[in-house]
C-alpha cells in the first residue's frame, strides 16, 4: 500500500509539472498605453481600502495620494473627515489627525482587518473573526467571536452603519446585523459556507438593497426576498443600475438586482487584477498587463497593452490605476 501511495504521489507531481500555464492573449489590441505620471515611490503593500508606498505615503480609495506618512508596520484601514485609522499586526489600532495627534488608541486581542466610523462609534472586524463595537469615550460596548476562519482572501469588506444598525461582514461568510439600540445581534445571513477563503470581499448598500459577496457566492438582500448566485468570484462592482461580477474564469457577468443575468462576456484565460466603473465604462486590469475597457452594456470592447504593468503590485482608485511606481489616469484612455 505504501508503495502505491508513493507511486500515485509521483504521478501527480509529474502531471502537475507537465501542465503548461495558459495566459490571456487577445486576438487584437487597440493600442499601447503608457503611464500618465509617476508616484515617486513604489507600491509595497495594499488592502481593499488603501496602498502603502515605500516612502511610507498612502493611497486611499477615492481620495488618491494622501499627504500622510505611516508609521513602520502600520497600514491605513480607513480615512474619514480628516481622520486616519491605522493598525498593525499586533492588534494595535490608532485614530490620528493630519498632524499625527492620537485621537484614539487601543490594543485588541487580534489584528484589525477592517473598520467603519460613525461619530464616536467604531465597528471592527478582527483577524480571529471577532466583531467589535467600540465607543471612543465608553470603551468596548460589544464583542463576539465566531467560527475561526482557517484561510482568508486578502480583501476584507468593512462594516456598514445603517442608522442604528451595523452590518458586520464576518470571515466565515456571514452578514451579522447588530442593533445599537438593544446592543444585540438581531439577524444573521449566511452568504456562503466554504471551508477556506470564505470571508466577505464585497459589502455595499444601494437604497433598500444590500449586496454582499464571498469568493464563491453573491447575494442581494431586499425587504421582500434574498437572491443568490453561485460562482467563483474575483470581484463584484455595483452601479445604480446593475451588478458586474468578474469571474475567476475570465468571465464578466452583468446582472440585475435579482441576480438575473443580463449579459456576459468571456476573456479566455484572463486573470483579473483590479477593476472600476468610471464614466459609464468598465475598466478591468488583467494580470499580464492588459486594460480591458467596455461600456456598461458590455459592448464596444477595447483592449490595450499597458507598458510595465505585468505582475506589478497595484491599486485601483475610481479614476486612476496605480501600479509599481506609476499612475494611469483613466480620463486619458480615449
Amino acid at each position: 500500500m505504501k508503495h502505491i501511495i508513493v507511486t500515485l504521489f509521483c504521478l501527480f507531481l509529474l502531471c502537475a509539472c507537465g501542465t503548461k500555464r495558459q495566459y490571456f492573449t487577445p486576438s487584437y489590441e487597440d493600442g499601447v498605453l503608457n503611464s500618465s505620471g509617476s508616484l515617486g515611490a513604489k507600491i509595497i503593500d495594499y488592502n481593499i481600502a488603501s496602498a502603502k508606498l515605500n516612502n511610507s505615503k498612502t493611497i486611499f480609495k477615492n481620495d488618491g495620494i494622501l499627504d500622510f506618512k505611516l508609521e513602520k508596520n502600520y497600514t491605513l484601514l480607513h480615512y474619514q473627515n480628516g481622520e486616519f485609522v491605522v493598525a498593525d499586526n499586533g492588534g494595535n489600532l490608532k485614530i490620528l489627525n493630519a498632524d499625527k495627534e492620537e485621537l484614539y488608541t487601543y490594543q485588541f486581542d487580534a489584528s484589525v482587518l477592517s473598520v467603519a466610523l460613525d461619530g464616536d462609534d467604531i465597528a471592527l472586524i478582527l483577524a480571529n473573526n471577532t466583531i467589535v463595537l467600540v465607543n471612543r469615550s465608553l470603551g468596548v460596548k460589544f464583542s463576539k467571536t465566531f467560527t475561526q476562519a482557517v484561510a482568508q482572501d486578502y480583501r476584507f469588506a468593512a462594516p456598514v452603519f445603517l442608522g442604528e444598525l451595523i452590518i458586520y461582514p464576518t470571515l466565515d461568510g456571514k452578514l451579522v446585523v447588530f442593533s445599537r439600540l438593544s446592543s444585540q445581534i438581531v439577524k444573521d445571513v449566511i452568504v456562503s459556507s466554504q471551508d477556506f477563503f470564505n470571508n466577505i470581499i464585497h459589502l455595499s448598500v444601494l437604497g433598500d438593497k444590500m449586496i454582499a459577496a464571498s469568493g464563491k457566492k453573491i447575494i442581494v438582500v431586499t425587504p421582500v426576498k434574498t437572491f443568490y448566485l453561485d460562482l467563483d468570484i474575483k470581484e463584484a462592482l455595483v452601479d445604480d443600475n446593475a451588478i458586474f461580477i468578474l469571474g475567476k474564469d475570465g468571465s464578466v457577468i452583468k446582472t440585475d438586482f435579482e441576480l438575473k443575468k443580463l449579459d456576459e462576456k468571456k476573456f479566455e484565460f484572463a486573470i483579473f487584477n483590479k477593476a472600476s466603473i468610471y464614466g459609464n465604462h468598465l475598466y478591468i486590469f488583467e494580470k499580464m498587463g492588459f486594460l480591458i475597457k467596455c461600456d456598461t452594456k458590455l459592448e464596444n470592447i477595447e483592449i490595450f497593452k499597458l507598458e510595465g504593468a505585468i505582475d506589478k503590485k497595484s491599486f485601483m482608485d475610481k479614476n486612476k490605476f496605480y501600479y509599481d511606481n506609476r499612475i494611469l489616469d483613466l480620463d486619458k484612455v480615449l
